[in-house]
C-alpha cells in the first residue's frame, strides 16, 4: 500500500535503480526510496533533474508527481490516468450523474467538513458548539450556504478575529497553501484511482480548474492542514517565507488518520477507500460516508 510522500529539492539527480527511486548530490546518493511506497512526489527547485523513465515509471505504479514554481509553491500535477480498469465506463457513468445524487453527496461533504472544524476548534481547546449547531441546518446541495458561515466562525476562531483567509498573503497563510496542495494532490490520486475524473466537480465547476472533484473532495480533511498549521504557529515556526522545514512539517500531514464509517484508516488508506465511495455516490446514487481527520494520537 503507497502511504509516503516523497520531496526531493534541488539541486539534485534522481535517477531509478532497479524499482527504487535514487536521490544523488554531487554524486553521491542521499536517498533511496521504493516507488510501490510512494503515493506522491513532491519535485522542487530548478536544479532537480530526472528522465522521462522516470515519470513514466512512476505513472505505471500509481504516483501522483507534483511540480512546483519559483516560489517553491506546488503549480503542477502528474496523475496515473490508467490506474482503473474501467475508467473509461466510470467517466461516462460521471457525465451522466444526476443531478440529485451530486447535491446529495455535497450535503454529505459539507456535513463532514463543518463537523471537522468543529472536531479541529475541540482539539485546539477552541469553543465548537457553534459550528456543531450549523450541521443539521445543511440541505441537500447547501442552498443557504452553510458551508461558509461556518467558515468563517471557524478561522476567526482557531487563528483570531485579526486572521483574514488570503491565498496571497505570506506566513500562516503561505503554510495554509502549501498544505492544502498537498491534501489536494493526494485526493486526486485516490479519485483517479477509483476511475474518476478530478476535473467534474459536484459543487466546484469552474472550466480553468482541472481538479474540481479534488476540490470538492478535499474539503473535510482541510482541518487536517489547519491543526498542523496552528502547531507549528505555536511552537514558533512559521515564518513569513516558506522554509525546507516548514515544508518538511507540512508534507508530514499525509501520515494523519481519519475515521471513515466508524473505523480508523491512515490517509492514504481512508482516501482509496473514500474515493471507491464517491464513486458509487456520483454513478450510482448510493449514500456517501465521508472521512474526516482523527487526532486521538496527536501531540
Amino acid at each position: 500500500m503507497s502511504l509516503r510522500v516523497v520531496s526531493v529539492s534541488g539541486p539534485a539527480t534522481v535517477r531509478l535503480k532497479d524499482t527504487h527511486l535514487q536521490i544523488c548530490r554531487d554524486g553521491d546518493e542521499v536517498g533511496r526510496v521504493p516507488v510501490e511506497d510512494i503515493a506522491v512526489l513532491v519535485l522542487d527547485g530548478p536544479e532537480l533533474f530526472l528522465s522521462h523513465q522516470i515519470i513514466s515509471f512512476c505513472a505505471d505504479h500509481g504516483v501522483a508527481v507534483i511540480t512546483s514554481d519559483p516560489k517553491h509553491m506546488p503549480n503542477g500535477l502528474l496523475l496515473p490516468l490508467a490506474s482503473h480498469s474501467l475508467h473509461s465506463a466510470t467517466l461516462r457513468n460521471q457525465i451522466e450523474a444526476s443531478v440529485p445524487a451530486q447535491k446529495r453527496a455535497w450535503q454529505a461533504i459539507v456535513k463532514a467538513k463543518i463537523r471537522a472544524q468543529a472536531d479541529a476548534l475541540q482539539y485546539t481547546g477552541c469553543d465548537d458548539s457553534i459550528l456543531r449547531k450549523l450541521i443539521p441546518f445543511v440541505r441537500s446541495g447547501d442552498p443557504d450556504n452553510v458551508e461558509a458561515t461556518a467558515a468563517s466562525r471557524y478561522f476567526s476562531t482557531l487563528f483570531g478575529e485579526a486572521f483574514v483567509r488570503n491565498r496571497d498573503q505570506p506566513g500562516t497563510n503561505a503554510c495554509l497553501n502549501y498544505g492544502y496542495s498537498i491534501i489536494r494532490s493526494t485526493v486526486a490520486r485516490s479519485l483517479v484511482g477509483a476511475g474518476l475524473h478530478p476535473a467534474l466537480g459536484i459543487f466546484h465547476r469552474n472550466q480553468y480548474n482541472p481538479f474540481c472533484l479534488a476540490d470538492d473532495a478535499m474539503e473535510p480533511l482541510r482541518p487536517m492542514v489547519d491543526t498542523l498549521v496552528w502547531r507549528m504557529a505555536g511552537m514558533g515556526e512559521v515564518e513569513n517565507e516558506l522554509q525546507p522545514a516548514m515544508k518538511r512539517r507540512l508534507v508530514s500531514v499525509i501520515g494523519g488518520f481519519v475515521r471513515l464509517d466508524g473505523l480508523r484508516y491512515p490517509l492514504v488508506v481512508g482516501l482509496e477507500r473514500f474515493a471507491a465511495g464517491l464513486r458509487r455516490a456520483i454513478c450510482e446514487a448510493d449514500p456517501l460516508c465521508v472521512p474526516i481527520p482523527d487526532y486521538s494520537d496527536q501531540e
